[in-house]
Formats: C-alpha cells, structure tokens, sequence
C-alpha cells in the first residue's frame, strides 16, 4: 500500500509524462448532479500546441478542460483521485491502474510495458486537414452547442462536426462553378446546421458575397432559422415558410441543394433544379417507397421476394434512375459517399453540374425508358424531367 503523500513520486518513477497517451478516471466515491461520474484525459495539440485535455462527464453534460504544463498532470490526476475517485487506468509507456481505498492509501496494479504508443499527440487542429478545425473558435458553432468556448468540439456533437466538414469538402469540389455573387436555394432546410456552414466556407472563408435562401413548410423551424442567422449576423442568408414551386423560374438560382428529403421530395428538388438551370444540384436522398411499390420483374422474382431486398435494391435504383434523368437532362452527374455509412445509412449524395459541351442522345433516352418498362414502374423523376430530355 503506498500512503497518499508519497503517490506522486512513485507515479513519476513509473510514468514518463513524455510517453502519455490516455487515461480514464473513474469509480466515484460520491455521486450527486453536480459530480463528475468520469474523467478522460487524452492528449492531443490545441493551436499547434501540445495539452492535456480533460473531459468532465457529469450528468448529461460533458466540458473540457485544457492544460499546456505537462509537469502537474499527473499531480492534477492524483488530486482529483483523492476529492472523490477509487481508481485511475493510465496509458503510457507503462499501463497500470492506480486504486484508493476509504482511508486515502493508494494502490498500484497492472503495471505492464506497454507496447506500440503512439506518443504523439493526437492533433484535433489537422485531423484529416478539416476546413473547419477543432480547436479554433467559431461564434455560431458554439452558439449551436457543436463546440465549447474554447473551441474545442463537444464529444456528442463530433459526428456533426465531421459531417459539417464532409459537406463543405463537397462544397469546395463545385465552387468552380459558380459566380463571385452566386444565389443558392436549400430546400427543405431543417435546423440548417449545415445551411450555416455553407454560409460560413463561401462568404467567411472565400469572401464570395453568395446569397443563400433556405425553404421549409415547418413555420416554427423557419422562425428559429431566421433568429439564427440574425444573431449570427448572417446578412445574406434567409428563410422562407413557403414551397419552392413559388420561386419565380426566371429567377437566376445557381446552386440548389436538397439534403434528406423525404421520399419523392428528393425528386421535385432535382426536378426545380433542372427548371431553374441550376449550375449545380447536390441532393442527399432519404427514405424512398415509390418505386418498391411498383416494382416487378420475372428475372429478378427470387431476390423480389424478399422485402429487405426489394427494398434496398428499390433504393439504388430510384437514385440510378435521378441520376441518369440528370445526364438526359444536361448534366455530368456523379453519385458519391456523403458521409460514412457508421453516422447515417442515408450516405449517398448526387452530385450534378451542368455540362456545357450537351448533346441529346436518342439512344441514351431509349435505354433509360426501357429500364423503366422492364421494371414496371412509372417514378416522379420521369414525369417531372421527361419534357426536359
């Protein structure tokens, strides 16, 4: 048993700070609202310098804690043990796990060389080269609750944030395309996390002056949007309680975005893109039942049969279908990943820019009708597009 006074040398004698890659403090003594339940360390860099980040779980919430002196780190963990903690698994270039009974006596067990430590810090401000970069303060994100005021993205919110990021990487693969004062349409906008981001890369980042309306038929979802964009002084960005079939088609829309849109939703967001003569349509499909109510083929009876397979199979071909509606219509199309399948299964994205050097071509409108005899089916897509073939 070693006495709460001499714990730390021992600790010192045992851990090279220089070789710490993560510990959880964890067992309370005490439990109560205001009590941290558990406590992560890890170390990672926070603006291109090396910390210690402590992460405090108590109730539902999580905070951060971020310390640059390595030197009271393991002072600091030994301290926190003693207010209300049973016990401590360290990883460094030794693992070991450091228990404290009632009387304040510590306990060192486990002790074991650790083998493949990557002992360098992990560097939330260069993780995958993000755009938005975890460490540096961004007044809306924290506004939304993705980041605390430091700058440090919350545990719960790090799906989000990668998502945030995925999306604007998608968003600088088209810019190309569209004008310095470019106008974009967001149809069916939801809580617009995203809608916001956009905003952020190409008037923030890119100084691009783009002017963004965002479109929802939830009246309470527009008002929150709008108080939103007004306290981020968003000045270019507004949202409207209306159906975008009332936008004026003369209107000059060079980007529509569709992302998560319910059903046949996803097809009149193409179809309004297609009409507006859009530069760019970028469109996340979500759930989709039409087709697999129509669907019939005698070759394909067996794998039909199934409904999890009819379903999934439904699914690839109502977005082959919008997708190839897209090319008859004038556009390189592309169907690619949105965001891992671990975060949502409704990862695919179309992705379709206008294609200047467009020729029609009887044969492929031939094809794409005869696909859809051969499957019995008559989809949105092909009545809302087959007039622009």
């Amino acid at each position: 048993m070693i006495t709460k006074d001499n714990i730390l040398q021992k600790l010192k004698e045992l851990i090279n700070i220089d070789y710490f890659s993560k510990a959880i403090i964890s067992n309370p003594i005490k439990k109560g609202e205001n009590l941290p339940k558990k406590i992560d360390i890890k170390k990672i860099i926070l603006k291109n310098k090396p910390c210690f980040q402590f992460t405090y779980y108590i109730d539902k919430k999580v905070t951060h804690e971020n310390i640059e002196d390595s030197n009271i780190i393991l002072e600091k963990i030994v301290s926190i043990m003693k207010e209300n903690f049973k016990q401590c698994d360290i990883l460094a270039d030794n693992s070991l796990t450091l228990l404290m009974n009632k009387k304040g006596d510590f306990k060192i067990t486990g002790i074991k060389k650790s083998t493949n430590i990557d002992i360098a810090p992990q560097a939330h401000n260069k993780a995958k080269n993000y755009i938005l970069k975890d460490g540096e303060y961004i007044d809306w994100l924290y506004k939304l609750g993705v980041m605390d005021k430091n700058g440090v993205v919350v545990s719960h919110k790090q799906k989000k944030f990668r998502q945030i990021n995925k999306f604007l990487e998608m968003l600088k693969d088209v810019e190309e395309n569209l004008p310095k004062n470019a106008k974009i349409i967001d149809m069916g906008c939801g809580k617009s996390y995203l809608t916001f981001a956009m905003y952020h890369y190409f008037n923030i980042i890119k100084n691009k002056n783009v002017t963004i309306n965002g479109y929802d038929l939830k009246k309470d979802v527009v008002e929150h949007c709008n108080n939103l964009a007004k306290e981020f002084n968003f000045k270019n960005l507004q949202f409207f309680n209306e159906d975008i079939q009332n936008i004026d088609k003369d209107e000059n829309i060079h980007m529509i975005i569709s992302l998560h849109a319910c059903d046949t939703a996803t097809d009149y967001a193409i179809y309004f893109g297609v009409k507006l003569n859009c530069d760019v349509i970028l469109s996340v499909p979500c759930c989709q039942h039409e087709l697999f109510k129509q669907i019939k083929n005698e070759n394909l009876s067996s794998m039909l049969s199934y409904g999890i397979l009819k379903e999934r199979f439904s699914s690839l071909l109502t977005d082959s279908l919008r997708a190839d509606a897209l090319k008859l219509c004038g556009y390189k199309t592309n169907i690619i990943e949105f965001i891992d399948m671990e975060h949502t299964p409704k990862n695919i994205m179309i992705k379709a820019i206008k294609n200047k050097n467009f020729t029609k071509n009887a044969k492929n409108i031939e094809d794409f009708e005869k696909l859809i005899y051969n499957f019995n089916i008559n989809p949105t897509i092909y009545k809302l597009l087959k007039d622009y073939f």
